[in-house]
């Protein structure tokens, strides 16, 4: 599965070039606007995002302010502004990294590669746990034999609600939009309503929490999707 990248730049010179460096390899997914490459971001779970933080600047600014608080993400910010102001504040933002345009393709790669290695190593090593068992205050889930355990004693799940729990404690502590989790469980061509998610999680909710309106292991990120706590398994 080739790593996906998501380009937010309004100048479409920018766009074609990036895509003809990087089309062959990767996944990339395209905007021109701030709303927009909101909307990709949480509908894709993108491993990097490449984008010119100051079209305009405020909206830039607080779009990867926003990411930051929710995604992992690599954020690259390609710019043309040479201030070291400029680049303090989309760094204090929480992008990754700021290169100025114009860039060297080959800087770009480098950082690229260099930042997917990290990535592929630190997920072999989240991989090696998640594909045995999820472990957390007494919640037991074993993802090959679709088997959950509270406090020793087996609970009964249906198919989706366990492909629901299974996918948010394979990636434990991280947070999944509404939107990728859909995605993941019914496919591609489910739409936007997330009334059946929330139906699923109020039920999966009642089967796990001792107090539903206070999660224990799934937790909300209001607007935004879902995480499971931590997984207490040691590698």
């Amino acid at each position: 599965m080739k790593n996906k990248i998501i380009i937010i730049d309004s100048d479409r010179r920018t766009e074609r070039l990036l895509k003809g460096l990087l089309g062959n390899t990767y996944e990339l997914l395209s905007a021109h606007g701030i709303s927009e490459g909101y909307s990709l971001v949480t509908a894709n779970n993108p491993d990097i995002v490449i984008i010119d933080p100051l079209f305009p600047k405020k909206e830039g600014i607080a779009f990867i302010s926003s990411v930051r608080e929710w995604s992992d993400c690599y954020i690259i910010a390609l710019s043309e502004n040479s201030t070291e102001l400029a680049a303090v504040s989309i760094l204090d933002a929480g992008a990754d990294d700021y290169i100025r345009k114009p860039f060297f393709s080959g800087e770009l790669l480098s950082k690229i590669k260099a930042y997917l290695r990290r990535i592929s190593a630190l997920n072999t090593v989240a991989l090696t746990a998640a594909e045995g068992c999820y472990e957390n205050s007494g919640l037991r889930v074993e993802h090959e034999a679709h088997n959950v355990y509270l406090k020793g004693e087996r609970i009964h799940l249906t198919k989706n609600e366990f492909k629901i729990l299974s996918l948010l404690c394979k990636n434990a502590g991280k947070v999944l939009t509404y939107d990728y989790i859909m995605r993941s469980v019914w496919g591609p061509q489910v739409g936007g309503d997330t009334g059946i998610l929330r139906v699923n999680m109020t039920n999966l909710r009642r089967k796990l929490e001792a107090d539903p309106l206070r999660p224990e292991y799934i937790l909300t990120e209001n607007g935004i999707g879902y995480r499971a706590a931590e997984n207490q398994v040691s590698t």
